[in-house]
């Protein structure tokens, strides 16, 4: 059976690609994450690495959180998934949704070492994907915002439909 790891940043994205993987059968066996170099956080939303290391332990799956920093970023992604195919992984879920440049770039390095890249959230409508992610049952909280689009009286806010609604 083909196995697969999932990019998992800590934030909805991540884990609703990994949840709709899961539903279309196929086996996630491993977490993967960049933990910045030069700190304790995540790379992609800034989260500490514990809080993502205590995600995975909820999901009972091990986690490869692989220490770069942007100028090794791309090295450190192709030794993680070297890592991982020695672990029989074949494929990698991400939660891109619609920045073509990403999706190039995770396609062409994954083709590179030999992963099969899966983006399940792809070019799928923003404001569909929360009502899904919602409707799902998922809950989640904000936790860091782009300062230059949203203003800090988003942090804490649970992500529901009122939330939906007041951000469309």
């Amino acid at each position: 059976m083909t196995q697969y790891a999932a990019s998992w940043s800590g934030g909805k994205d991540s884990c609703f690609a990994y949840w709709k993987a899961i539903s279309q059968g196929l086996k996630v066996t491993y977490l993967l994450n960049f933990i910045n170099k030069d700190s304790t956080r995540a790379m992609s939303h800034g989260l500490d690495r514990k809080l993502i290391a205590l995600q995975a332990q909820a999901m009972e799956l091990p986690i490869i959180q692989q220490r770069v920093t942007w100028e090794t970023y791309e090295t450190g992604f192709k030794a993680a998934l070297e890592e991982l195919k020695l672990k029989d992984i074949t494929g990698l879920i991400t939660g891109d949704i619609y920045l073509q440049g990403h999706k190039d770039w995770i396609d062409r390095v994954c083709g590179e070492v030999g992963v099969k890249a899966v983006l399940p959230l792809w070019q799928m409508n923003t404001s569909q994907l929360l009502t899904d992610f919602i409707d799902a049952g998922f809950k989640a909280i904000v936790v860091s915002v782009k300062a230059e689009f949203f203003g800090k009286e988003l942090l804490g806010r649970q992500v529901d439909s009122k939330f939906v609604a007041e951000l469309s």
